[in-house]
């Protein structure tokens, strides 16, 4: 009998009424990295965006807060890593529609994994279709390709076409790193 473990629905925190869209994804993203980590698999974080603080208010000497911060520069991509002795580096995106739409990933980005695919790496496009709970991971280069056809978006019946399915489940939560040796190494050098 097979388990569907579902990422969790969009928050809305309460006190400041801002919505976590993805919030979720990512930290079940971060959570598998950690049993990977921990478990000696791979090692894979998200990377910092990198912000310039201008300004500090410190009402008390324990309670400073950070009023005023800008992003210092595009960051290129979610996370980056080390897997079975490779260069890892993908971007995480989600969405609640049966297509992921091009205009929710910048040119930086796709530079970026590009340029790493061309020194080697792995780099990809992690997506996750809320609406029917699948995950696919989609190759850099395959991503591209469906962008230089001149299309708005990649459908799931595509992601499932061109990417690899990637398990949920408990331990980890997101197993996309058996989809990641299905993609790069050949089946009979898996672990």
């Amino acid at each position: 009998m097979a388990i569907k473990y579902p990422i969790p629905d969009i928050q809305v925190n309460k006190k400041s009424n801002v919505r976590t869209h993805g919030m979720l994804f990512e930290n079940s993203l971060n959570l598998s990295n950690e049993y990977y980590l921990m478990h000696n698999v791979a090692i894979i974080h998200k990377k910092p965006t990198p912000v310039q603080v201008v300004r500090v208010d410190y009402p008390s000497r324990t309670r400073a807060r950070i009023s005023e911060a800008y992003y210092k520069q595009p960051s290129t991509t979610d996370y980056n890593g080390i897997y079975r002795g490779k260069y890892i580096d993908y971007e995480a995106k989600e969405t609640v529609n049966l297509s992921f739409s091009f205009k929710h990933i910048f040119d930086h980005q796709l530079i970026h994994l590009k340029k790493v695919n061309e020194q080697g790496g792995m780099a990809f496009v992690i997506i996750y279709f809320k609406k029917v709970n699948e995950i696919y991971i989609i190759h850099i280069a395959d991503f591209l390709t469906l962008m230089q056809q001149g299309l708005k978006s990649v459908t799931i019946e595509k992601a499932k076409e061109i990417g690899k399915f990637v398990k949920q489940g408990y331990a980890p939560l997101i197993d996309y790193l058996k989809a990641v040796d299905e993609m790069f190494f050949d089946n009979s050098q898996s672990k």
